[in-house]
C-alpha cells in the first residue's frame, strides 16, 4: 500500500515495514529528521510497531498508520491537532495514540487530510485537526486536538461506516 501527501510518499511492504522518502521538514517520513530524503528508506517495523503495519495514510505534511491488532501511530506536523496527541506539536517519529481512547476499540482505517485525520473503529468514527469549514463533521468549526468522536445520530439511520476519505477541505465517510 502506498500514500502520497505534499511532496512525499510513505508505503507499507507485505512483511508489515513502513519506508518513506520525499520532504520531510516537519517529521512526516517519520525518520527522526527534518531532512528530505531522496530514496526510499525504512521507517520502521515491528519492533516499533509491536505488530505488522497493514497500512499508511498522508495528509498534506503528516503521515499515520494502522497496525494489523488496531494500533495507530501518528507523525508529522501537529500545527493544527491533525495528529490527535492533544498539542500543536510536530512528531519526527511514528508514535502511538492508545486504543483506550476509543474504548479499547481497535482501529481499522485512518485518513489524513490537508490539516485534520479521521479514524474508524469497530463501531465509531473519530476526527481532529483543524475543523474549517466543519470538515470534521461535529457540526461546528471547532479545532479538536484530540480524536474525538462524531456522534452517530449524525449519520442517517445509524448508518454503519465502512471507509473514510480525507480532502483538502473536505471529509466522506
Amino acid at each position: 500500500m502506498a500514500a502520497c501527501g505534499l511532496h512525499f510518499t510513505v508505503v507499507v511492504t507485505e512483511p508489515g515495514d513502513v519506508f518513506a522518502w520525499g520532504a520531510g521538514v516537519f517529521g512526516q517520513l517519520g525518520l527522526n529528521t527534518g531532512k528530505d530524503q531522496l530514496l526510499p528508506e525504512r521507517v520502521a517495523g515491528r519492533e516499533v510497531f509491536g505488530a505488522r503495519m497493514v497500512m499508511v495514510a498522508a495528509g498534506a505534511l503528516n503521515s499515520a498508520g494502522v497496525t494489523a491488532s488496531g494500533m495507530l501511530f501518528t507523525y508529522g506536523s501537529g500545527a493544527e491537532g491533525q495528529l490527535g496527541h492533544g498539542d500543536l506539536e510536530d512528531r519526527m517519529r511514528p508514535e502511538r495514540i492508545g486504543r483506550e481512547l476509543f474504548g479499547g476499540r481497535p482501529v481499522l482505517m485512518v485518513a489524513c487530510g490537508m490539516e485534520h485525520t479521521m479514524v474508524l473503529t469497530v463501531g465509531g468514527l473519530w476526527t481532529c485537526g483543524k475543523g474549517e469549514d466543519g470538515k470534521l463533521g461535529h457540526g461546528d468549526e471547532a479545532d479538536r486536538l484530540v480524536l474525538t468522536q462524531v456522534a452517530a445520530e449524525h449519520f442517517e439511520g445509524n448508518a454503519q461506516i465502512v471507509m473514510v476519505a480525507a480532502g483538502k477541505l473536505h471529509s466522506v465517510a
